[in-house]
């Protein structure tokens, strides 16, 4: 742990193209790690480590100078994204493991494609050592993914939550708005409890803290409340069209219009222009778009809702779109709240 460990150099007794084109190797290699930029003319590689457990990721930069004909010198630091001042002192070693592993992993593949080249290979490393073994990085990067065994990541929340933390956000297998309501739950917990510290004697304390249980319990129901509130709304919002805007994307441009509604099921809202049945018999409530010809039709099967329907009333239908036939048609409609009844 600390500052000294960020940086590394070290010579490989090799052309600067082929010690390049090894480390570009290498690097995807290594657990976490990725190209993000590499740059052969000027011998300039940038790597992107992922979060981890030790860190936030790092940014590492590696330059290539070419010392003579058959020498390249290879200098690597390696910077968490969070600065130095915030993230260097406490990588508990994470940013030099980093170097490690690349000039690691960039010497075994030189090793093994220049086989023919009698002379030992080199690295001089100025701040950092080379003790990690290639069969220790080759077990890491097969080594599955803890964080994806929810089992796991749930018993973490509950006996160390900031291990928990980490491996709710990190996996995949748990949905977004569990993770948000997760988070929330536990900020409220830390922050009650950081509340309640040196509150009187010990009997004070044991009911501060039951009428803090009582009130967490109510305040952990408002927080999933609106945390679902929140998500059905952005779902409403991404998902709704007014019916203006849906005639005029079809007035604009027909074609377009069809690649991007035609066939898929959203929500149209608008306000009532006519109400009725076409040559089948079948009900429909056309909604006002503000061109004199066009309007959105909405086919609906519920005869009694559409009975309590009347012309000027703001409406919210979730349908399929059928084109454009004169009016623009949505078929197997259902009426719904509008957003500003949620």
């Amino acid at each position: 742990m600390g500052f000294l460990d960020h940086q590394g150099e070290s010579e490989f007794p090799f052309a600067k193209e082929t010690v390049f084109n090894a480390m570009v190797k290498a690097i995807p290699t290594v657990k976490g790690m990725k190209v993000d930029n590499a740059d052969k003319l000027q011998g300039r590689i940038v790597v992107k480590a992922g979060v981890s457990l030790m860190s936030w990721g790092e940014n590492i930069p590696i330059l290539l100078t070419e010392i003579s004909e058959n020498r390249t010198k290879v200098s690597i630091t390696s910077t968490p994204k969070t600065g130095v001042m915030f993230g260097g002192a406490f990588d508990l070693g994470k940013n030099r493991k980093n170097i490690e592993q690349i000039l690691s992993v960039t010497s075994r593949i030189l090793s093994t494609e220049n086989k023919s080249n009698p002379e030992t290979l080199l690295i001089s490393e100025n701040r950092t050592s080379n003790n990690l073994k290639t069969e220790e990085i080759m077990e890491q990067n097969q080594t599955k993914k803890w964080y994806d065994n929810k089992f796991v990541v749930h018993l973490l929340l509950v006996i160390f939550f900031p291990v928990g933390l980490y491996a709710l956000w990190k996996t995949d297998t748990i949905a977004k708005w569990w993770k948000i309501t997760a988070t929330v739950l536990i900020g409220l917990i830390v922050i009650a409890n950081i509340g309640n510290t040196d509150k009187g004697t010990t009997t004070e304390v044991v009911t501060d803290s039951k009428e803090a249980v009582k009130e967490l319990t109510q305040a952990q129901k408002d927080s999933i409340a609106s945390v679902e509130r929140a998500n059905l709304l952005e779902e409403r919002k991404n998902g709704t069209i007014s019916a203006s805007d849906l005639v005029a994307s079809y007035v604009e441009n027909e074609v377009a219009a069809d690649n991007n509604f035609k066939g898929k099921k959203f929500y149209v809202e608008g306000y009532i222009d006519n109400i009725g049945k076409d040559i089948l018999d079948k009900i429909y409530v056309t909604l006002k778009s503000g061109d004199i010809i066009r309007s959105v039709q909405c086919y609906i099967d519920d005869q009694d809702k559409v009975a309590n329907l009347k012309k000027g009333q703001k409406i919210t239908i979730i349908g399929k779109c059928d084109g454009l036939m004169m009016n623009v048609l949505m078929k197997n409609c259902k009426l719904v709240e509008n957003m500003d009844e949620l």
